[in-house]
Order: C-alpha cells, then sequence, then structure tokens
C-alpha cells in the first residue's frame, strides 16, 4: 500500500479513441479521488506528436506528466529516437490499457474487393492504382506506433512493398474519416471509434482487426516521465491503483 502522495496533482494526457477509457473513467468514477489524487487533470491532445512533444516539456514547464499513448512511444522517447531534441526522454510504462481494438479500413472504392487479414488480390489492385498516377495512400498515426507496425506488416505479407509500392502518411485518429472522405487516402489503420464512424457515413469498410494479426497484442500505455516517477513514488502508485480500478469497471460488459 502507497504512503502518502507526495502531491496530489498531476497532467495527463489523452487522445479521443475509446482505449482511453481507463484513464477518462478513473476521472469521471472518481477513482483518483478515492486515491487521494484530487488534483488529476486530464488533457485532450490532438495528435501523437503533440503528445510526445508535451511528454517531453513535462507538467513543469506546460506540458504533461504522463499519458495513453501508443506503446512503442515510450520506448522511442527513452532512447531520444523521436524526442524533438534528439535528447533521451526516460519513461516508466505504468500499465498497458489495453490489448487488440485496432483496424485496417479500407475505401469504398476497394468495396468490391473485399479486403481482409489475407489479402490476395491487394498487390495486384494496388499497382493498377500506382499505374493510373495516384499512387496507394495508407494512412497511420504515428511513425513507429503500433498502427504503423500493423499497416507495413499487413502491407507486406500480402505482397506489398510498404517502401516503394504505397505512400504511408501520418494523420491523426480524429482526422481519419475526414481525409478519407475527400479521397486522400486509400486506407488507415487506427483504433475506434473512427473505424465504425467511417463504415456508418459509407465512405469505406472494415479490411481486418488487429487481433486477426496478432491475437491479445499490446496496444495503448500508461506511461509516465520516470523524472515525476522518482520524485513521487506513492503518488504514483496511486495513480497506477485507480487506472487498474477504471480497467476492472471497463472490462465488466455491463458498463
Amino acid at each position: 500500500a502507497p504512503g502518502k502522495p507526495e502531491t496530489t496533482k498531476v497532467e495527463l494526457g489523452f487522445i479521443a479513441l475509446t482505449d482511453a477509457a481507463p484513464l477518462i473513467i478513473a476521472k469521471e468514477k472518481g477513482f483518483f479521488e478515492k486515491q487521494g489524487m484530487t488534483g488529476v487533470e486530464l488533457k485532450k491532445q490532438t495528435s501523437w506528436a503533440v503528445t510526445r512533444d508535451n511528454l517531453e516539456l513535462g507538467g513543469a514547464r506546460g506540458g504533461i506528466d504522463g499519458a495513453h499513448i501508443l506503446s512503442p512511444m515510450p520506448y522511442l522517447l527513452t532512447t531520444g529516437a523521436i524526442s524533438k531534441s534528439k535528447k533521451p526522454v526516460p519513461m516508466f510504462i505504468l500499465a498497458r490499457l489495453n490489448i487488440n481494438g485496432q483496424a485496417v479500413s479500407m475505401s469504398k472504392e476497394f468495396l468490391k474487393d473485399k479486403f481482409s487479414v489475407k489479402a490476395a488480390g491487394l498487390s495486384k489492385a494496388i499497382a493498377t492504382k500506382n499505374k493510373s498516377g495516384n499512387k496507394f495512400k495508407a494512412a497511420v498515426t504515428f511513425p513507429g506506433g503500433t498502427h504503423d507496425l500493423w499497416m507495413r506488416y499487413w502491407l507486406a505479407a500480402n505482397g506489398v512493398d510498404p517502401n516503394k509500392q504505397a505512400d504511408l502518411v501520418v494523420i491523426p485518429p480524429p482526422q481519419m474519416v475526414a481525409n478519407m472522405q475527400s479521397g486522400t487516402m486509400d486506407t488507415f489503420c487506427v483504433g475506434e471509434p473512427w473505424n465504425e464512424r467511417l463504415v456508418n457515413k459509407k465512405l469505406g469498410y472494415t479490411a481486418f482487426i488487429t487481433g486477426e494479426l496478432w491475437k491479445d497484442h499490446p496496444e495503448k500505455a500508461f506511461a509516465m516521465r520516470a523524472e515525476w516517477v522518482k520524485k513521487n513514488p506513492n503518488a504514483t502508485l496511486r495513480l497506477l491503483m485507480a487506472v487498474q480500478q477504471a480497467q476492472k469497471w471497463a472490462d465488466n460488459p455491463s458498463n
């Protein structure tokens, strides 16, 4: 059991995705408060790049101390591979927030092909598209993030070189559907609710869910700046306890 929290305040970031639920539920259901963390602020981030930049800044400098984040990002930040300054930003992963839950969606242009996880005709369809002078565009949410990995793996497994035969573009999750609507992409990989939104708007279809590539794969993480954790170990444990309580709540289908 944690001792007295060193601080009751913390700035946590999240992206508008269903898998941010554990942080949001912990706040809305009062689980943070029950753990004595009365000053938790949840700050909506517009993209993973903004999340990265704000983590590099830290809460004390107007950024954030922790976040709902793509699982590879804390590793990449810790090595300095993606930080703006190119300097390491040591991170701790406190919990995996969810498993599975992402999907690859296709534009309605490819509805007749009915592509799925095993897409025999994908290579031919992309070659035809590329010959038209309009290169096949695949959108992901962050370079080196999970969506990037799933998209590259799926294309390669179906005979398409993701580096040469497709343009991989980075689009923040909330902008995926609008970009598909404007005809600037052919496929995207993202988490809900954006895949279902595309279907509801009759702009495309879900080719497959990422659990079909790797069953029960890790997806988002709850990660914090190592500096904050080391300074506030008791507060960190209390945050983790509240988030895990929220995960249990969210796991119950009646909720």
